[in-house]
């Protein structure tokens, strides 16, 4: 509970900052796991948040991890991090506000990932969520032109997906399409939507209807919001195929969000 202190931080070799961090990640993820299945368990969602910040505060601050051959140690660190910043209450550390504190941990996210390309995807769909959910758009997207310029679907999504369990990159484009289209820029939004859809949404297993749904909603938003039946139409068809239809198919075996498939079938057919 207490924690390391400076002292034992700054003497830890690189092997055993190692195993340091792995503990304190792995420690994080079972405690995250843990809250999960009891929402109620107030002491589980403290030490899954503690541990994780622990490691992300100890990776930083130790010497040694100059040393340390493998730096992806601390990126599930990082991740679960962006995870909990965005789902659930926590207090940042050194009296930061959630602004900043998330604003540098996706700077921090940034520069440990350089030269490391799908990694590095990873961290730039998160550093452009936490600008999208400051309402920083305009810098969400030149964040995600950045992201774009490295990003490859065949080459990271399921690399991704079997990394950090979903593809960020995939769904903060998808979502960034109606961003575009709330920022005047309308005929970017449309080419992304045919990209996203034509390039990427291949590569999401097709059991995956949690995450297609994800991907769908705002591509979906964007084309029916052109108010014309052309586009509204395909919009019907693209999440019909996708999503709606799979998931009546699968029944009670689809995740339980799938049922706000109804609802999104019946504006979708009024816009078309």
């Amino acid at each position: 509970e207490a924690g390391f202190t400076l002292s034992e931080i700054h003497s830890l070799g690189d092997k055993s900052l190692e195993v340091v961090v792995k503990t304190l990640v792995g420690s994080s993820k079972l405690w995250h796991n843990i809250f999960h299945l009891n929402s109620d368990n107030e002491d589980a969602k403290r030490r899954g948040v503690k541990c994780c910040m622990d490691a992300l505060d100890i990776f930083d601050k130790a010497p040694a991890k100059t040393q340390v051959s493998d730096r992806s140690i601390i990126y599930p660190g990082y991740s679960l991090m962006s995870i909990i910043a965005k789902t659930m209450t926590y207090v940042p550390p050194n009296n930061m506000s959630h602004e900043e504190f998330e604003l540098s941990l996706g700077e921090n996210f940034v520069k440990e990932t350089q030269y490391q390309q799908y990694h590095q995807c990873r961290a730039l769909a998160f550093q452009a969520d936490v600008m999208r959910r400051q309402g920083k758009y305009e810098d969400t997207l030149s964040v995600i032109d950045v992201m774009k310029s490295v990003y490859d679907p065949q080459l990271h999504s399921r690399v991704l997906v079997k990394e950090y369990v979903t593809d960020q990159c995939t769904e903060i484009l998808a979502a960034s399409t109606f961003w575009l289209h709330h920022c005047g820029r309308n005929d970017e939004a449309l080419k992304l939507c045919d990209q996203v859809v034509d390039t990427m949404l291949s590569e999401i297993e097709a059991t995956e209807l949690v995450t297609k749904n994800t991907i769908l909603v705002p591509i979906c938003r964007t084309l029916a919001n052109q108010r014309n039946t052309s586009n509204a139409k395909k919009a019907l068809e693209l999440y019909r195929t996708h999503v709606s239809d799979p998931a009546t198919l699968a029944g009670k075996k689809a995740h339980p969000s799938m049922s706000m498939c109804v609802p999104i079938m019946i504006i979708l057919k009024c816009c078309s």
